[in-house]
């Protein structure tokens, strides 16, 4: 019991990561960020498995920047 909040803590920030992109350099696809956030989210919910979360937003990330956007900080 001693556990249940810090852990109910931990899953709610990791579902809340959003990545800042800086759009002036993503260039063309700077149109196309919703939707490209949207589809690398679902993405990332479909290749982690049960009780696993995306650490820091890595996967997200690496996401975004293959389909040619610049995320600052990760």
């Amino acid at each position: 019991m001693r556990y249940l909040i810090p852990s109910i803590a931990v899953l709610a920030s990791a579902c809340s990561y959003t990545p800042v992109a800086d759009l002036r350099v993503s260039g063309d696809k700077a149109q196309l960020y919703q939707r490209d956030l949207t589809e690398c989210q679902q993405l990332v919910d479909q290749s982690l498995g049960f009780m696993q979360y995306d650490h820091n937003g890595l996967r997200l990330n690496e996401c975004l920047r293959g389909r040619g956007h610049s995320i600052i900080g990760g």
